[in-house]
């Protein structure tokens, strides 16, 4: 081979590695903390973004997903996306009480339709009203809020005793998942318990708690259909979530990168969220659920105009509470209703 052939082929070598080595070093990788299990129907979501944002960027933004509280206890995903140690977590509201004061307004009971109808129902309230009020107290508390999501409207499932009246909630205890949830059960006699929904299972075996509050989907995720044996449609509240992302991680993405960020922080993309993970019924909840034996509970209808006047004055002695600390708590209760009652029209 001639001198002139020899520095050819070196020189395209050099060309390939060159170009390997670019190619490498305009590869990123965003990671998402979630509290919830693979198998979960929140997960469904986060699997489709994953593979669309693989797609969409042609390889070039890898979106890896920690599940099952893998990065670390569900209490402190809000803090993991916050200090940088996860880019981006799916959280829960109610497990930080008091730091989205008005985001946990959502968390009024019979705020959204009962089923998978309040589910869509929410985001599409929430979507309207993020960038109004719900995203400022994301930023102060260290991130920017995507979107704000939430379950199915929940129920207190009992393992041994049938709820057929307030009275019967009586010494009852329940895990609570939001501050709501915990006046309206010290209201009723009942003593909520607060805990992660990861720890659900292990303390309805050990008889911590005769219960929880949670939907259909909870039931289906962490596996306590057979810990649980009556349910009773009381409360009929949302647990409230939100996909916080670390503001520093996205300045690292290059400019041409963050618009399938930025397309994830729309109010589509949390109605798109709620509809996969809560506003349908995929066939393994559907089997899961149809093989349990729960004996579904007909709150009589005293039972629940009672329940449903002590939810509004609860609520009223919340909002009363956040006017006082100088917020617009009326004026953001009365938007989530009316808009509530606008897309449950719909």
């Amino acid at each position: 081979m001639s001198r002139h052939s020899t520095t050819a082929v070196a020189l395209a070598a050099a060309a390939v590695l060159a170009s390997g080595a670019a190619l490498a070093q305009d590869k990123h990788t965003l990671k998402i903390a979630t509290f919830a299990p693979k198998p979960s129907t929140a997960s469904i979501w986060f699997e489709k973004t994953r593979a669309d944002v693989a797609k969409k960027s042609e390889g070039r933004l890898e979106i890896q997903v920690f599940y099952g509280s893998s990065m670390g206890p569900m209490p402190r995903h809000y803090d993991l996306a916050r200090k940088g140690v996860a880019d981006m977590s799916f959280f829960q509201h109610g497990v930080t009480p008091g730091r989205f004061p008005l985001t946990e307004l959502t968390h009024a009971p019979y705020l959204f339709p009962a089923g998978a109808k309040g589910a869509v129902v929410g985001a599409k309230v929430a979507g309207d009203l993020m960038g109004k009020y719900f995203q400022a107290e994301h930023q102060a508390a260290g991130t920017r809020g995507l979107w704000i999501v939430f379950n199915r409207p929940s129920g207190v499932y009992d393992s041994e005793k049938p709820i057929m009246a307030v009275a019967d909630l009586n010494g009852r205890r329940y895990r609570a998942p939001t501050p709501t949830d915990v006046l309206m059960m010290k209201a009723l006699g009942a003593a909520p318990i607060g805990m992660p929904a990861t720890h659900m299972a292990e303390s309805l075996q050990k008889g911590t708690i005769d219960g929880v509050v949670t939907d259909p989907m909870g039931i289906f995720a962490f596996k306590l259909g057979n810990l649980v044996k009556h349910y009773t449609p009381m409360f009929i509240s949302v647990i409230s979530f939100g996909l916080a992302l670390n503001p520093k991680s996205y300045d690292k993405l290059p400019k041409d990168l963050r618009p399938l960020i930025d397309a994830l922080g729309t109010k589509a993309a949390g109605v798109e969220m709620a509809t996969l993970a809560w506003g349908q019924d995929p066939p393994p909840f559907t089997k899961y659920m149809n093989g349990l034996k729960l004996n579904r509970v007909s709150l009589p209808a005293a039972a629940d105009e009672q329940m449903r006047a002590l939810g509004e004055k609860i609520m009223g002695e919340r909002v009363a509470a956040l006017e006082k600390k100088g917020l617009p708590a009326r004026k953001v209760y009365d938007e989530l209703k009316a808009l509530s009652a606008k897309y449950s029209a719909m």
